[in-house]
This record gives C-alpha cells, structure tokens and sequence, in this order.
C-alpha cells in the first residue's frame, strides 16, 4: 500500500515539476533555499512576505505582488510561492496563478525531507491548484522533428523543452501554438479549447509552410456566368424595339397621307388647302427614318453586346457579327454567331 501511494506522489509531483518548467511564471526567485539563508537574509525575506501578505489580505494585489515576489528573490519559500499564486488568482491571472500553485506544491515537496512544517503549503497549493484545472482548458502538443535549436510557444508563452510531454494549461477558447525553427517559416496552428477540456495537437518542425497552411480562398469561377453588359444588351434590346415601333407608325401614318394627297391631287400638283397635309406627311416620313436609324443602331449594339456578355468557353472563341437590311416595305435584322 505504502509503495502504491509513494508512485502515485512521485506522478504528481513529476507532473506539478514539469508544468513548472511548461509554463513562464511571474516569480521567477533567484533567492536562496531556506535552509541555506542566513539568518539575516530570513529576517529581509520575512519582512517583505509579512508586508505582502497584509497587502494581499487587504486585497491590494499588485502591491502584494511586488513584495512577495521580492521575498522570493531572497529566499525561495513555497509558503511565499502559495501566497504569489493565491495573489495571481485573485488577478484573474488563472494560467500563471496554476503554474505558481504547482510550483510552490513541488517545492514545498522537496523542502519536506528537512522541514515538516511545509506539508501544510504543499497540501494548499495541490488543493487551491486542482480548484483551478476546471477553469482553464489544457493543450498536449506533440512536435516531431524538431531541431536543437526548434522553439514551442502556446498561447504566447514559450513552453521550455523539458515541459514540451506535459499538458500546457491555457485559457479557454483560441489558443495559437507556434514551432519556430531557424532558417525556417513559423509553422502556426490555432486550437479552439473549452474550459477542462484537453486537445491534441501534433507538429511537424520540419514541415514547410505550404504543408501547414490552409489553401488560398479562391473566388467562384464566373466564367461561366453572364458578364455584367448583359443588362446592357437588354436595355439597347428595349430601345430599338421603340425605334422600331416608331418605324412602323409613322411609316404608316405617313403611307395613308401620301395615298389620300394623291388621291385629292392626281398626278399633277396638289391645288391651295392642302399645305397642312403636306406639311405632316413630311413630318411623318422623318418620324419613320429617325426610328428607322434608332433601331439599326440599338440592335446592332444589342446583338453585339448580348453576344460579348454571353459565358466564355475556354475550348472556342464565339465571334459575332450583325448587320440591319431595310426595304420599302420591310425591315430586317441579319447574323452570324
């Protein structure tokens, strides 16, 4: 029993070891261990956690930050490390305050072969730190081939090599995971992580960026669509219908007239009081050659851009040509396509 419960301590403690190495932190302490300060490097690093944990329980975080973590750079107490990771928590800080936590549990770990009093801080830490682990979502990055020089960054943090097997906690939602190799692109992968949930990304550090990267959008093939001179070709369709109409009216109107002048003057010239007829007979004829002239025009112009809009083929060129035909008494329209 007592040789099961020794492994199962080990695991945590070698998983809480390499979440520390995983992640950046706040505190980094360059101070000494407690067992090795001297008696006036305690004194220095009590007085500063003791004001830090009075601005921490007035709830003045980033006061308390500061003087905790200056505690830290004298000695490096996990009681102190809890008290840095309780603050980060309280900051909204909940990755860096995870990573705190756990490193205070595995120092706190170590320190117990000398000092019993630190079962209490390590007990905390793993408590407060599993409270935690809901909160956040965790990323398991695995990169194959990687150079000696290759670096991995989660969420914008590096995550160091020896943390590169372990779960990198993040907060939810879009995660960024960037493997960077000199001489070589950034290969860039976005994870979408929920709180408590664990994703699996795998990255190959010798993969180009082509291999990596999405395929180009590339806009719908419109080559098969009508151009935007179709609406064009309809509207100059419209307006040789008109010419043509005005044609056939006033080319009528003007036939009745000349026929009824001719009837009332014979062959010779046409006697006082017909000046008016005259007149609108003329007027009749230009209406009908101005309408005339509008269609040949418009529908020219339509065929041509009805045929210019049409859908391109790539395996042939359509060309078109058309050309208007009139006569005395018809008028027509030819093509070619």
């Amino acid at each position: 029993m007592r040789t099961g419960a020794f492994r199962r301590g080990s695991i945590v403690l070698a998983s809480a070891l390499a979440l520390s190495l995983a992640t950046a932190t706040t505190a980094h302490a360059a101070g000494v261990e407690p067992a090795k300060a001297t008696p006036v490097q305690r004194e220095q690093a009590q007085s500063r956690f003791l004001k830090g944990r009075e601005l921490y329980n007035a709830k003045k975080y980033d006061a308390a930050l500061a003087e905790l973590t200056a505690s830290l750079d004298i000695v490096a107490s996990p009681n102190t490390r809890l008290y840095v990771g309780r603050c980060l928590r309280d900051m909204g800080r909940t990755v860096a305050a995870y990573a705190e936590l756990g490193r205070a549990a595995v120092e706190a770990k170590e320190l117990l072969r000398d000092d019993a009093r630190y079962e209490k801080a390590a007990q905390a830490a793993n408590d407060e730190r599993a409270q935690l682990a809901p909160k956040l979502g965790f990323v398991d990055v695995k990169v194959a081939h990687p150079s000696p020089e290759t670096t991995l960054k989660v969420a914008s943090d590096e995550v160091r090599r020896g943390g590169w097997e372990e779960p990198v906690p993040v907060v939810p939602g879009t995660a960024e995971v960037v493997v960077e190799t000199p001489g070589h692109a950034p290969i860039r992968q976005q994870v979408q992580v929920a709180a408590g949930e664990h994703k699996s990304v795998e990255i190959d550090a010798a993969a180009t960026v082509a291999d990596t990267t999405p395929p180009p959008v590339v806009d719908a093939d419109t080559s098969g669509s009508p151009s935007k001179l179709r609406p064009v070709a309809y509207v100059t369709a419209g307006v040789a219908v008109v010419g043509l109409a005005t044609f056939f009216i006033a080319g009528s109107m003007s036939n009745s007239t000349f026929s009824d002048l001719k009837e009332a003057c014979g062959s010779g010239p046409c006697p006082k009081g017909h000046e008016d007829d005259i007149s609108a007979g003329k007027t009749q004829q230009t209406f009908a050659n101005v309408g005339l002239v509008v269609f040949a025009v418009a529908a020219a112009a339509t065929v041509t851009l009805y045929v210019v809009s049409a859908p391109k083929k790539t395996s042939s060129t359509t060309a078109a040509s058309a050309r208007v035909t009139a006569g005395p008494s018809f008028v027509g329209l030819q093509g070619a396509f």
